[in-house]
């Protein structure tokens, strides 16, 4: 069947307006994916009790604030940092919260009294986003996707549910991503 050139330009013309309505634009570059936007968690059985690790993320450009729990040692330990990203690659600048092998600085407001390190500390982690899971890393390792167990790290979810960080928690994880810590 022949198309009738009238119908070509109406066509045409359609989609064009089309393209308008919904945002598309030639001249509008795509949004930066920012794929250290979200939660990702793995849960476990231990003495009966439902133990969790997760790392709650928040990105905006190359700035990822993040809030990250994890249980070893029959205790739980809780930490704030500051990365900087380049694609999937988030390497930790600075890190405070429970000592353990994260860190050995307290987050500030947050030190026992008698505390003697207070305030950021340094990392040498690295994050890393692969096929939907957070990977870590540390710095004598070049991280890649091509270098990690595809099943390990924690797997992306959609709500941490009752393990989700209070209120102050997540407030200062809002304030991080908007350039306060």
């Amino acid at each position: 069947m022949k198309e009738l050139p009238n119908m070509r330009l109406f066509t045409v013309a359609i989609l064009s307006v089309a393209a308008l309505g919904t945002g598309v634009s030639a001249t509008k570059p795509a949004p930066t994916p920012a794929p250290f936007n979200g939660a990702w968690m793995i849960c476990e059985d231990y003495q009966g009790s439902r133990i969790c690790d997760y790392n709650l993320l928040a990105q905006r450009g190359d700035r990822v604030c993040g809030i990250q729990s994890y249980f070893a040692t029959n205790s739980e330990y809780r930490q704030r940092f500051v990365a900087t990203a380049k694609a999937n690659v988030a390497r930790i600048d600075k890190i405070c919260g429970d000592p353990g092998s994260e860190t050995d600085t307290y987050c500030a407001g947050e030190a026992p009294s008698g505390a003697e390190k207070v305030g950021w500390g340094t990392s040498d982690e690295t994050l890393l986003v692969c096929g939907g899971r957070l990977h870590g890393a540390s710095d004598g390792d070049a991280p890649s996707c091509a270098k990690v167990n595809p099943q390990a790290g924690l797997p992306k979810v959609r709500s941490l549910g009752d393990q989700a960080p209070e209120a102050a928690e997540r407030a200062w994880l809002a304030s991080c991503v908007g350039g306060a810590e």
